[in-house]
């Protein structure tokens, strides 16, 4: 039996997973309470690894450190034999003009390509860069083996919501299931994503921290994915099927939550066309449309707060959680041994 700390986690998304993961592996005893895996933006179908973004490509420090966390996760995940879907392909970011070319060619870590030198089927008269220590992720294949993992050094994981959180004696937590189940805990650590507190946590936990909330969307064609992704404000990833075949999807449009709108798919293609010719003829797969709600929070950095005594709310990833959940999960264990 662990003498650490008793943990519950809440949240079946890619920071609940990596959270259930790094605790476990930690030598804690976990209680992970959530439905289902992959939930909310976590089910996204691809995840670029890309730490170099908006218009300057230049990549915060603590990103390019989490994307070093993400990759050592990814190997210690094959050494188990838990294949965590997680390739080192690079990314590929292209210029929309003159001025960015330069500020690409600024940024360390970005490789300056001209026109002639992009990977097919890409094109930029203006060029681009190119981020060696970017890749992609099948989030299914990730988050399944976290939790495989997880489960091998003793978590445990509840396929049911947690209906209440109260303080219980000894300054512990109580929570309950909405089948009645309980458990008491010695920290809970609250993954809950974009998705707000209900009323009744609130009497224990106080209001949940404020973050803007924004749609994502991404829809696969019937086009065969590039050898690269491209990342940007609209990308391009690989959509692994049963089959093993990677179909491309492209994705992006933030926008106020909601269904996506009708033209979205059209916005989204003509948003690529420019640098992929042939999506002008390609074919949505409307049957694997994709929309999630991501959550963005102080600063546009991921989160990591104490609420109340032994509480702490983990999120506002900013549409980056599968570049940045593992660090934060490693950051959370050392919170939680430092109290």
């Amino acid at each position: 039996m662990s003498s650490r700390p008793d943990v519950a986690i809440v949240g079946g998304g890619v920071m609940g997973a990596s959270l259930a993961r790094a605790f476990a592996r930690a030598g804690h005893a976990v209680h992970w309470w959530t439905a289902e895996l992959g939930d909310a933006a976590s089910g996204v179908p691809v995840a670029l690894l890309n730490p170099y973004r908006g218009r300057s490509g230049r990549a915060h420090p603590d990103d390019l450190a989490a994307l070093r966390v993400t990759w050592r996760w990814a190997e210690e995940l094959r050494v188990a034999g838990l294949p965590p879907g997680a390739h080192r392909s690079g990314v590929l970011r292209l210029a929309d003009g003159a001025r960015q070319a330069r500020a690409f060619a600024q940024v360390p870590g970005l490789r300056p390509l001209a026109a002639d030198a992009l990977p097919p089927p890409f094109r930029s008269p203006h060029g681009g860069a190119w981020a060696a220590d970017g890749g992609w992720i099948d989030p299914r294949a990730w988050l399944g083996a976290l939790a495989a993992d997880a489960a091998t050094h003793a978590a445990t994981r509840q396929r049911h919501r947690v209906a209440a959180i109260e303080r219980a004696d000894a300054g512990r937590w109580r929570l309950t299931g909405d089948g009645g189940e309980r458990s008491l805990h010695d920290h809970i650590l609250l993954a809950t994503g974009a998705a707000a507190w209900p009323r009744p946590w609130v009497r224990s936990l106080g209001d949940a921290p404020a973050f803007e909330r924004l749609a994502g969307d991404v829809f696969a064609t019937r086009l065969p994915a590039p050898s690269v992704p491209l990342a940007g404000a609209s990308y391009v990833g690989p959509v692994v099927d049963e089959r093993g075949l990677a179909a491309a999807a492209i994705g992006g449009h933030h926008r106020t939550p909601g269904p996506a709108p009708d033209d979205t798919a059209r916005r989204l293609v003509a948003n690529l066309s420019w640098a992929w010719p042939a999506l002008e003829e390609a074919r949505m797969r409307t049957d694997a449309a994709w929309w999630g709600v991501r959550a963005h929070g102080e600063g546009n950095r991921p989160q990591l707060r104490e609420v109340a005594p032994g509480a702490w709310w983990v999120g506002a990833l900013a549409g980056r959680g599968f570049v940045v959940a593992a660090a934060v999960a490693e950051a959370a264990v050392s919170a939680v041994a430092a109290r």
